[in-house]
């Protein structure tokens, strides 16, 4: 892929669960942007007659389909390759680039709007797939991890032991830190949150000159 940076500032926010990536993605929606969800394209490439869906499945077999509708389940493929570092790897290697031309695209789509003022890429992965470099700005998002830990379990009804165990497979993101133009802390409230945003939004617009 050839990496280069859009013409319409175009934000990525990347950061572990629990840490408020979401939360930030839609502020910045509501701030005027038009957000990319790369786990949404993800569903998309994995769909019946999409490419990556044969694919996948010559990888891990059938035993990951619903059986009432022979799409790939999610959570079938996720226990597989959880705690599977080869096999999760394997996984991102059919995915990624097919969710990158996915966003390029949208990225292009969203670039000739008037609609918006600026675009959003929200994706766990940001970095490790590359599509940082797609982007204006990197926003690491993060959070103490009593916090990220108390919001999982609330958002996804899950036991302690299981949110822990979820936290444990997460990435480190001090490499990300190390090269993000933003990172924001987002340990209190909602109204603290939406002020940090709008702030770095103003200063990432300004040093950007492209809205």
């Amino acid at each position: 892929m050839t990496q280069n940076k859009p013409a319409k500032l175009t934000i990525g926010v990347t950061g572990n669960s629990g840490s408020g990536k979401t939360t930030v993605t839609n502020l910045l929606v509501t701030c005027g942007g038009y957000a990319i969800d790369a786990d949404i394209t993800a569903h998309k490439v994995m769909a019946q007659g999409q490419p990556a869906y044969k694919k996948i499945i010559s990888a891990f077999g059938s035993k990951i389909l619903e059986q009432s509708s022979q799409e790939i389940s999610r959570k079938k493929l996720g226990a597989i390759v959880f705690n599977d570092i080869e096999k999760r790897t394997q996984l991102e290697s059919i995915v990624h680039p097919l969710i990158s031309d996915k966003i390029i695209a949208e990225i292009k789509t969203a670039t000739e709007s008037i609609a918006h003022s600026f675009i959003i890429i929200d994706a766990v992965l940001l970095v490790e797939s590359g599509m940082h470099h797609f982007c204006n700005s990197l926003w690491l998002i993060t959070a103490i991890p009593e916090n990220r830990l108390a919001r999982i379990i609330v958002r996804d009804n899950l036991s302690q032991e299981m949110a822990e165990s979820r936290m444990r497979n997460q990435r480190d993101t001090t490499t990300i830190a190390n090269i993000a133009q933003v990172i924001i802390h987002n340990d209190r409230d909602i109204k603290t949150l939406e002020a940090q945003v709008k702030t770095e939004l103003k200063a990432t617009q300004r040093d950007n000159q492209l809205c």
